[in-house]
């Protein structure tokens, strides 16, 4: 009767065991998602297509010679605005990315005399999942998308690619498929249509040597106390 109390406990172990690891298996993708996808001042959700190069969240470093005061790095704010001290608000809808040179040096020419400025453009995307380093990303519009996810460390180990995809608000915009295509063209951010705020999710492959290697652990502990018990 003892040994049939003993053999049932371990085959509650075993369940245990087999049952945590698939939790853990499960739970991975979210937790590196909760920790590394810090919280938006504002949201981009309703921005249309179509409306220029700029979105909220995208950040512009202007310089202006002899300006202190103007020379900063700026977030652009709901409604695709830009504002900068001391200049009246402005608007970024339908600008290019090429246009906003032009467009920030005639606006501060309305108020300094032949401005010398120098204009520089960031997106913010969250690079999470199977890779080195999982976080949130400042980087150039411009950059190779296969360089965006070296910038976070590359593919890990047990990358899946097959199980990747690109995430804006909660929606999928680039399938396993699309996203795959992206990588083999080597397409740039802005080509690949990520913006600011969009999420760029490796898959993971499954870790069936983890579970395999808690089934043998309580097997091993099983066989043990089975030759144990045999012998008293």
């Amino acid at each position: 009767m003892r040994h049939s109390v003993w053999i049932l406990s371990i085959c509650a172990l075993l369940t245990n065991a087999v049952a945590c690891t698939a939790q853990q298996q499960g739970t991975t993708g979210e937790r590196v998602t909760l920790q590394s996808h810090p919280a938006r001042a504002e949201s981009t959700a309703g921005t249309p297509l179509g409306d220029g190069d700029f979105h909220v969240g995208d950040r512009i470093t202007l310089w202006v010679n002899g300006e202190p005061t103007l020379s900063n790095t700026y977030t652009v704010r709901s409604g695709n605005t830009l504002v900068i001290p001391t200049i009246p608000e402005i608007s970024l809808q339908g600008v290019r990315r090429s246009e906003l040179r032009g467009l920030l040096l005639r606006e501060i020419s309305r108020y300094i005399k032949s401005p010398d400025i120098q204009v520089s453009t960031l997106v913010n995307v969250a690079i999470l999942g199977a890779v080195g380093r999982p976080g949130f990303y400042s980087v150039s519009p411009d950059a190779p998308i296969t360089d965006v996810l070296m910038t976070a460390g590359g593919p890990a180990a047990n990358a899946d690619l097959g199980k990747s995809q690109i995430m804006r608000d909660g929606a999928v915009v680039a399938d396993a498929a699309k996203l795959r295509r992206l990588l083999e063209a080597n397409s740039p951010l802005d080509e690949s249509g990520v913006r600011s705020g969009d999420q760029i999710v490796v898959g993971q492959a499954p870790q069936h040597w983890q579970m395999v290697s808690a089934v043998l652990g309580v097997v091993s502990l099983m066989v043990t106390t089975f030759v144990v018990l045999r012998h008293r």
